[in-house]
């Protein structure tokens, strides 16, 4: 998490038995797929009309930190936290928990995102309804 971020979103996953790989622990790339569970719901919580056929969000750079290895049976929580936007992109901070005992973290990490057209690949401003989900309600310090 940035440490000038306040939480934006919050998402309980329960972690699936074909999450897991052959060391009996969730594997490395599940965690990625958490953090972007988080990241469209919370999306979806903030979406208007406003809608841009073929346009839309895209990663432009992923990182993740691993403390621990996640085991079965286990629900994780992942806390969202959202930078402040520039002009075609912002990044997402994530720290991913376990749901049942909030000492246990199991990861951090981040990814910077980019609204674009889908057809050309090219930089778009982020609409509304995404910048003032950014920069309403403290989101963004």
């Amino acid at each position: 998490m940035s440490p000038s971020q306040i939480l934006a979103f919050q998402l309980s996953l329960p972690v699936r038995w074909a999450d897991m790989d052959v060391n009996a622990h969730v594997n490395n790339t599940r965690f990625f797929t958490y953090f972007e569970s988080a990241r469209l719901a919370w999306l979806e919580s903030v979406r208007t009309h406003d809608q841009r056929d073929g346009q839309g969000l895209v990663v432009a750079q992923a990182a993740c930190n691993f403390r621990r290895p996640i085991p079965y049976p286990e629900t994780v929580r992942v806390n969202l936290y959202a930078g402040r936007p520039g002009r075609s992109s912002f990044t997402t901070y994530y720290d991913l928990f376990s749901a049942g005992n909030e000492s246990i973290q199991y990861a951090d990490g981040k990814a910077v995102m980019v609204w674009v057209d889908r057809a050309s690949g090219k930089s778009l401003p982020i609409p509304d309804y995404v910048r003032n989900a950014l920069t309403s309600n403290g989101v963004c310090a």
